[in-house]
């Protein structure tokens, strides 16, 4: 969730809940399969959710939402984004001055 909450300040969109974000990412995702398919595969490609690990899961889950599980791919690697950014975030050192970085 907390990685949700940064998702949604960096975007200045609000929601009460984590589950109200789920559902609102469901139902765009909803909303591409059945009109904009090609925009849907352009945002996956684009978020960097990998199209074999689509296949696969949606193979593994035959008769289950694909939107839902679309959506948590996405959220999935959203969070490993950030994560990764948290992770090589550097610090200004403490005895270096701001004219001496670039």
């Amino acid at each position: 969730q907390e990685y949700t909450l940064q998702l949604l300040e960096e975007n200045s969109v609000s929601f009460n809940s984590f589950s109200e974000f789920r559902r609102h990412i469901i139902r765009r995702i909803n909303d591409w399969i059945n009109n904009d398919f090609e925009h849907l595969l352009y945002l996956l490609y684009r978020i960097d959710v990998h199209e074999d690990k689509v296949r696969k899961l949606m193979k593994a889950h035959q008769g289950e939402n694909a939107a839902e599980i679309i959506a948590d791919l996405i959220i999935d690697r959203q969070r490993q984004k950030i994560e990764t950014r948290k992770l090589f975030k550097t610090q200004k050192p403490a005895d270096i001055s701001d004219d001496e970085l670039w």
